[in-house]
């Protein structure tokens, strides 16, 4: 199944990306999507660990099953001030 992955801010400019493509096994979950994922882009390791996942639009824990052609968003910690 091929899913679609964003990425935001601090994450885009690790990656080099905004966003990208990713073929995964079916069944596969958020984690899978994870460790895909900083297999192709190094500088995403242990940072992901610290971001939220939504998945087509809404907030998803990590475990969460995908079904081909979900986009998912990778969303930093925001701070203000």
């Amino acid at each position: 199944m091929i899913v679609r992955i964003k990425l935001f801010a601090w994450l885009r400019d690790a990656a080099g990306t905004e966003e990208c493509r990713m073929e995964l096994c079916p069944g596969a979950s958020g984690l899978d999507a994870k460790a895909a994922l900083t297999d192709r882009y190094a500088r995403l390791r242990g940072v992901v660990d610290h971001v939220r996942l939504a998945v087509n639009r809404e907030y998803r824990s990590w475990e969460s099953p995908l079904a081909d052609g979900d986009e998912l968003s990778l969303i930093p910690p925001v701070s203000g001030g």
